[in-house]
């Protein structure tokens, strides 16, 4: 059975794509979270004593944002 609708040319790839600028989607404050994880795990995931650390990440997306 033949197609509905008729393509103006042939169908083929084109040697070029669009030129889009990706989004900047670089991670941020990767290295805060690892140590506020970190202190985390050593301390039975107690918020207490790794409250330095929890506010250094914070700080970190508050910037980032």
């Amino acid at each position: 059975r033949p197609p509905t609708l008729r393509p103006p040319r042939t169908l083929a790839l084109a040697d070029k794509v669009a030129n889009r600028r990706e989004q900047g989607t670089e991670a941020t404050c990767i290295t805060e979270m690892s140590v506020m994880m970190a202190c985390w795990k050593q301390n039975d995931f107690n918020d207490a004593p790794c409250a330095e650390e929890i506010r250094m990440f914070y700080d970190c997306v508050t910037k980032a944002e």
